[in-house]
């Protein structure tokens, strides 16, 4: 890589720890500049843009490829044309495709598909794909029944879409996905959705690289407090490699 990537790293050493502190995105400010840019309708769950900053620039060249199967509004395709990255993104949503089309300018390639079966992007032509599924009725993003975000079982289908990332993967070439713990409010326990992703990258034969704690920099609350319960302030950033 050229010497402008290694000034920047030597000024980024943080980048380098296996906790990044990063702020989370108030949906609230999300949907404030989503109206003010002209935009009718706004993601759910934003993502803040220095997530893929990061990876993009530890884990890309300029003018390679960078993909987000489920792109949401596009946080990922817009930070890589910033970086001078080529992008490609998925969603089955067309609100969000519109979303994430206006946000790049028109540039970049974006379907309006499932990525279970992502036939315009060539075998090996991927140097890093970027991306944080929905799932388990977390947020409610649609009344879609094919989103997976409303699926009780997601694990079929996403183990379809990991087989393409490995596919369009370039040899060497890098997936990072971000999850978080779910309470099952009907157990009332933990699922293991997080560490079952992890295991279904395995299952088509990506190799886990690194593993990346997301503190989100949320504060405890009174109620916290009062009833000795944990805030949930991180999610993880698996790192996978072809």
């Amino acid at each position: 890589m050229g010497m402008g990537y290694q000034t920047q790293m030597i000024r980024n050493f943080g980048w380098l720890s296996s906790v990044w502190h990063i702020n989370t995105v108030n949906p609230l400010i999300e949907i404030f500049e989503s109206r003010k840019n002209g935009f009718k309708e706004n993601h759910i769950a934003p993502f803040p843009e220095e997530i893929p900053n990061r990876l993009i620039n530890l884990y890309s060249k300029k003018g390679e490829y960078v993909l987000d199967p489920f792109c949401g509004s596009g946080t990922t395709n817009y930070v890589a044309l910033v970086l001078g990255r080529k992008t490609i993104g998925y969603d089955i949503e067309g609100k969000y495709i519109k979303i994430t089309r206006e946000k790049c300018g028109n540039n970049g390639l974006f379907f309006c598909k499932s990525a279970e079966k992502m036939d315009e992007v060539y075998s090996t032509s991927i140097q890093l794909c970027i991306t944080s599924p929905p799932y388990l009725k977390l947020r409610d993003y649609s009344n879609n029944i094919k989103n997976i975000g409303n699926m009780e079982n997601p694990y079929p289908i996403l183990k379809k879409v990991f087989k393409e990332i490995y596919r369009v993967l370039k040899v060497g070439g890098y997936f990072c996905l971000n999850v978080s713990d779910i309470f099952n409010k009907e157990k009332r326990e933990f699922t293991t959705f997080p560490y079952d992703l992890l295991n279904l990258c395995k299952e088509v034969n990506l190799k886990l690289e690194n593993t990346i704690i997301w503190d989100k920099d949320i504060n405890l609350k009174e109620w916290n407090i009062r009833n000795k319960k944990m805030v949930i302030n991180h999610e993880y950033i698996w790192i996978f490699r072809k």
